[in-house]
């Protein structure tokens, strides 16, 4: 058996008893996995937004790296 099969089968066979017990966990668990999940869709400025902040970061993440090269490569030159 593949160690997720096993995984899942134990954590059935943990939930199941935690249900037959009746425990307060075992409530809170079961309404946690019946609750709806909203599926909330981006604009079209959100998505833009989120771009242009990626791209900002990576930029500002390729100057730094390059004056971090330059400066070792000033100091190996000396």
């Amino acid at each position: 058996m593949k160690r997720t099969t096993l995984g899942l089968a134990a954590a059935l066979v943990l939930g199941g008893l935690g249900l037959g017990a009746g425990s307060a966990s075992a409530a809170s668990v079961d309404a946690a996995v019946n609750a709806p999940t909203a599926y909330v869709q981006m604009t079209r400025g959100e998505r833009h937004m989120m771009r242009h902040r990626m791209m900002r970061r990576e930029m500002h993440h390729r100057r730094m790296m390059h004056r971090h090269h330059m400066m070792h490569r000033r100091m190996h030159r000396m």
